[in-house]
């Protein structure tokens, strides 16, 4: 026959704490409980324990009462939720806040499943120690683990049948929160001030992270690198067209010469000039145009230049050589000005920048 016998009592270092508080007018204040599977066994509590033979969770107190006023009895319960489990649990032991452990506990072998196992449930463990006084010990309820049992459900009326949820949801809240601040303090990270970001979807980032605020870089832009300092950051400039000027054409010459086709030697017939005579000199046969003429540097030898005879209405016949000419000109405009177009070929994507 196994023995069934279980029991709870006082380590040497826990009764000792106590005398020196209650000597002192001070309470004890309890924090945590542990429990153990004592390595398979289930083993007699020993005043000398300093702690469980094999601890397997340690969690805060849910509460601290008076289980019994008269024989100075104070209860600890510990709370062991769904999560936690996949252990069998033995033994016990109560820690104060100084870590100490203040009593230890032999227990009915429980086994604690999780829920990954087919079974999930949440485990009470409650320790009982009896003191010189009630007083000797802090009654208190920890806030951020307390749940109702089914008997403080009992106690406390209908009012206190959702307690357990409502301290569940708190701390899936809780959780959820500390998540959500982890993923924004990673996010914040990925995007400070200054980051920009690109897109291949209709997306505006104020709307899908708007604690940020995000401005659109311009359309039809392309990036490129400012100065290693910052000082253009920011700044636009450039054109997708552009229009050749002289200036920039290459420093060269064009030499434009030419010359006529070759024309063939021809004659060429004067036009009649009419009945005409023309100033001769002085043997001509006609009338005198001149009727005083010097000749030589002796004023004595004055003679007349006459007129030729007429001559009836004639023309005269030229030869022209075969010849050829050169020439000098302008050609005509080169093209109209147009302005080219300098994109090359893309994919439009949506630019952000994050600035604030």
């Amino acid at each position: 026959m196994p023995d069934l016998t279980f029991s709870t009592i006082l380590t040497t270092a826990g009764a000792e704490k106590l005398a020196r508080l209650h000597a002192a007018g001070q309470a004890l204040t309890l924090t945590e409980m542990a429990v153990g599977d004592g390595n398979g066994q289930s083993l007699a509590p020993t005043p000398e324990a300093t702690g469980l033979v094999s601890e397997r969770h340690r969690g805060f107190l849910n509460k601290i009462r008076v289980a019994d006023s008269v024989a100075s009895i104070i209860e600890s319960e510990l709370l062991i939720s769904a999560q936690t489990g996949g252990f069998w649990i033995n033994e016990a032991a109560l820690y104060d806040e100084d870590g100490i452990c203040i009593a230890v506990a032999s227990l009915p072998p429980t086994y604690k499943p999780l829920s990954s196992q087919g079974a999930a449930k949440h485990q009470i463990v409650r320790m009982n120690i009896a003191v010189s006084s009630t007083d000797a010990v802090t009654i208190t309820d920890n806030p951020s683990v307390v749940i109702a049992t089914a008997e403080d459900v009992s106690r406390a009326e209908d009012n206190a049948k959702d307690y357990a949820d409502e301290q569940l949801q708190a701390l899936d809240a809780a959780t959820q929160e500390a998540i959500r601040q982890v993923l924004r303090d990673a996010w914040e990270q990925d995007n400070p001030v200054g980051t920009t970001r690109f897109f291949s979807q209709n997306l505006n980032p104020n709307e899908k992270w708007p604690w940020s605020h995000w401005q659109y870089t311009g359309e039809n832009k392309s990036i490129r690198i400012g100065k290693a300092d910052g000082s253009n950051v920011g700044a636009t400039g450039g054109s997708d067209t552009i229009t050749i000027q002289q200036a920039n054409l290459p420093a060269v010459q064009i030499n434009v010469n030419g010359e006529t086709s070759e024309l063939p030697a021809r004659e060429l017939t004067a036009r009649g000039a009419g009945r005409h005579r023309h100033q001769a000199g002085m043997v001509a046969p006609g009338d005198a145009w001149d009727g005083d003429y010097v000749v030589g540097s002796d004023n004595d030898s004055h003679r007349t230049r006459n007129y030729t005879d007429w001559a009836e209405d004639h023309t005269h016949i030229v030869d022209e050589p075969a010849h050829r000419h050169t020439t000098t000109g302008k050609t005509d405009n080169l093209g109209n000005g147009q302005a080219i177009n300098v994109v090359e070929a893309h994919t439009l994507l949506m630019c952000w920048s994050r600035v604030a």
